[in-house]
């Protein structure tokens, strides 16, 4: 009997660790890019390619913009300043 049990325990193993692995590569256990610092000071809105919010599952909600150089930058997404510039991206995507 004890040689049956090693055989399904082995096999159990291997199996949850390996569900364990996909789900970790999948981001299943938190999101990607959360803030955790935020630029103070006023992004050039001709600099700012794009945006993005972070995820719900962030401890703290902000907002990535993205620069002409490819620099991703952390920005409070209750800033006046942060504010209008996503409203100024938002209607340039619009049009």
């Amino acid at each position: 009997m004890t040689m049956m049990k090693n055989p399904v325990i082995l096999v159990t193993c291997v199996v949850l660790f390996s569900s364990l692995a996909v789900l970790a590569s999948q981001g299943a256990f938190g999101p990607d890019e959360c803030c955790f610092s935020f630029i103070s000071t006023k992004l050039p809105k001709d600099k700012v390619v794009s945006f993005k919010y972070t995820a719900k599952q962030c401890a703290v909600p902000g907002v990535l913009f993205t620069m002409m150089n490819g620099r991703e930058l952390c920005a409070d997404p209750s800033v006046q300043w942060v504010k209008n510039l996503i409203k100024t991206k938002e209607r340039l995507l619009a049009n």
